[in-house]
């Protein structure tokens, strides 16, 4: 079968990213578990793979969003009434975030030796806002599922 070259660019920084974080990884377990942590300073191995991870985070956001807004333009041409459907799904996510936001906490946090910026209010409703947003989708993925086992028994059964 034959390769395009967007599959061997794809397939290239995919293994080029797994590099990266693989001699981060054993540079940050290596460095960690031999010296003992001075609470007053922030390790630079920290800071690497945090930095990296946060990379990796807005690759794939970008990504994602950019593929698929181009498979919606696709299937738009293709078919425009069927993708109204579809089309439904960024204002639901938009009020799950919504509905997170509002459910989360913004009082600061007692935290003993923390010497950072980010215990304020917009922060920690950040944070509430994306953890709570992510256990709603767990528990409705949990729901799904098991509402299609349930399905498809009743499905078997009739």
């Amino acid at each position: 079968m034959k390769r395009s070259s967007f599959h061997r660019i794809s397939t290239g920084v995919l293994w080029l990213c797994t590099l990266i974080s693989l001699i981060l990884a054993v540079w940050f377990y290596s460095v960690c578990f031999t010296q003992t942590p001075d609470p007053d300073t922030e390790s630079t191995e920290i800071s690497a793979l945090l930095y990296w991870l946060f990379i990796l985070f807005i690759i794939t956001v970008c990504t994602g969003l950019i593929f698929s807004f181009f498979y919606f333009i696709r299937r738009w041409h293709e078919n425009p009434k069927k993708i109204r459907r579809s089309a439904a799904v960024a204002p639901a996510g938009g009020f799950l975030l919504l509905i997170a936001w509002v459910s989360g906490n913004g009082n600061p946090l007692p935290l003993v030796g923390y010497k950072g910026n980010e215990n304020t209010y917009l922060w920690l409703k950040l944070t509430d806002m994306w953890l709570y947003s992510i256990y709603i989708l767990l528990g409705l993925a949990f729901f799904a599922l098991l509402g299609g086992i349930i399905w498809s028994y009743f499905k078997k059964v009739n």
